[in-house]
């Protein structure tokens, strides 16, 4: 297999910024301390991290771990924000050959206890609480009786959970944690974390990530080593980044455009990670104060960045790559938004399986590039399954003749599989991938026409309409629940939900509302939720429901 260096990227790529390594995890350390060693890796407001001080503690980390019995193959839960702390316990458990499984910080008890039982944790790594959110009250709530053990925990509800470690300064947390120490004397000689770092191949797992799919049922996907470092390589080349980028991103590491799009990316190349969570204005100054060389960010934020009256006026000369056209030299946007492609991607690939163009030709208007090196695509047609056209690497000629199918994968970013998924249900006979993406080729370009399913794009966040049409069906007075996507400005789309009440029950929107707060992480709730019997939910003659219907009825909810 071809690494990204040698791939065929064509003229104005760059991939000698790629540093000439396997991609493992290891190997990627071993820069970080000699190489990128003094160069900044984080700056996060008013912290600041060099690689090697991440490369130090991530390795100080590891050693606990393994004096903990945590080694190759065992998986450990992230519950932490967008700072040193996730960078340095995802290096720790990764370099050991564990698995990283990064859990949303926006997580409910219910979904805590859930994907941990579904991934099979042996240990979570935690933060006592970010924003509104306290972790120790949602493990305790989450996990039934673990305020009266001791680790190594037996629990009913997480029957492989042993333990949970928690980043603390505050010096107070309950019995049954364990906080995190790395002052103190190290656990084990380094030659034990180097045995164990020499033994990760690059076919070895190393990340889950959760994403909502189709289904009710949790969809974790997992990546090797080589698919995570080889994915970081592609984008570093595919976003004409440099050693010295300096990219501020809202995108959650504990998702794919997060960890792919800003932490691996910006690691494989020694350029600097920068965070904040100041909003307005102190957000604009220090972007203009970090020189910052790229923003990443959901539209709204983006929006806000570039409506600050004080924009105008500011310094940025350093600016040339990312989202934020109004920031950017006429030379590396286009003036035409819609010849601005946005990549298209998904967990399953690690994020973006598209080229990244600054600008198209005006004869591929509407297309979101070709695909990457290193990708072969075919479509499908939905009904009857049938080869429409194929895509081989590297083709500047694929054509589907006007024809739209599915387009199915393989690459050398996709996915080992899915936890608990058995190889068939997850892979077609030959190996491909069926991505759900309805689409054509024309001349070498990829042209997206919209989902084969359901699936809700909800503020950039995938969600499964039936893990929440399950979650409203439990409540009480809850007979039936249809969950549709529904457009809206700011966001794209948002979560809508017609519930149907038992007969004589008394429920109303706000009851929803409530009980799915309790439910649901925040951007799985339905945003407008009408209450009506089902004698009133619109029909199409067919004797299907008229879901289109129910979509305009929503907005106007939403809207009212």
């Amino acid at each position: 297999m071809k690494e990204p260096r040698e791939l065929d990227w064509g003229p104005g790529a760059h991939p000698q910024v790629l540093p000439d390594i396997a991609p493992r995890v290891p190997e990627l350390l071993a820069l970080f301390r000699t190489k990128y060693a003094d160069r900044e890796a984080l700056v996060h407001d008013q912290k600041r991290f060099t690689y090697g001080s991440i490369e130090q503690a991530s390795a100080r980390l590891a050693t606990n771990l393994i004096d903990a019995g945590i080694g190759k193959g065992a998986h450990v839960g992230l519950l932490l924000p967008d700072d040193e702390r996730f960078l340095i316990s995802w290096l720790a458990v990764t370099r050991i050959g564990g698995v990283a499984v990064a859990l949303s910080t926006l997580v409910t008890p219910a979904e805590l206890q859930r994907l941990s039982k579904h991934a099979d944790l042996q240990l979570i790594i935690a933060v006592t609480g970010f924003l509104s959110h306290d972790y120790v009250a949602k493990a305790e709530e989450a996990f039934a009786g673990i305020a009266q053990q001791q680790a190594p925990f037996r629990l009913a509800s997480a029957p492989m959970l042993r333990g949970l470690w928690f980043w603390d300064e505050s010096g107070t947390l309950p019995s049954w944690t364990q906080a995190i120490e790395l002052d103190g004397p190290e656990a084990l000689d380094r030659s034990l974390l180097e045995a164990a770092e020499s033994d990760i191949q690059t076919s070895d797992p190393c990340g889950i990530i959760y994403t909502s799919g189709s289904t009710a049922e949790p969809k974790g996907v997992i990546h090797s080593h080589g698919n995570l470092i080889r994915q970081g390589m592609k984008l570093a080349v595919n976003f004409d980044y440099r050693s010295d980028e300096r990219v501020f991103s809202t995108l959650p590491f504990f998702w794919v455009g997060g960890l792919a799009t800003t932490m691996l990316c910006a690691m494989v190349i020694g350029a600097t990670i920068v965070g904040s969570a100041r909003k307005g204005t102190a957000l604009v100054d220090m972007l203009e104060a970090e020189r910052v060389t790229a923003v990443i960010s959901w539209p709204h934020i983006l929006r806000g960045i570039a409506e600050d009256p004080t924009f105008a006026a500011r310094d940025w000369s350093a600016m040339r790559n990312g989202l934020l056209y109004e920031a950017l030299p006429p030379e590396r946007c286009a003036q035409d938004p819609a010849l601005m492609p946005t990549p298209l991607g998904m967990t399953e690939t690690v994020g973006p399986y598209t080229r990244h163009q600054r600008r198209l030709p005006e004869e591929h208007r509407g297309s979101l590039g070709p695909l990457m090196p290193g990708i072969e695509g075919r479509l499908v047609d939905p009904d009857s399954g049938k080869v429409i056209a194929i895509w081989r690497d590297s083709d500047s000629t694929a054509d589907s003749g006007g024809a739209v199918g599915v387009m199915q994968l393989k690459a050398d970013i996709l996915m080992l599989g899915m936890v608990k998924r058995e190889h068939r249900r997850v892979f077609t006979e030959d190996g491909w991938y069926h991505s759900g993406d309805l689409c054509s080729f024309r001349q070498g370009y990829l042209y997206f026409h919209g989902r084969a399913d359901d699936l809700i794009k909800a503020s950039g966040a995938n969600v499964s309409p039936a893990e929440v049409e399950l979650a409203i069906r439990g409540i009480s007075g809850v007979a039936s629940a249809i969950v549709l996507g529904v457009p809206e400005e700011e966001r794209g789309s948002v979560v809508g939900a017609v519930v149907m009440p038992e007969a004589g029950a008394k429920l109303t929107a706000d009851d929803v509302r409530a009980e799915t707060t309790r439910l649901l992480s925040s951007y799985k709730r339905p945003r407008a939720v009408l209450i009506m019997d089902a004698g009133q939910i619109p029909m199409l003659p067919s004797r299907k429901v008229d879901r289109l219907a129910l979509v305009g009825m929503l907005q106007d909810e939403l809207r009212g």
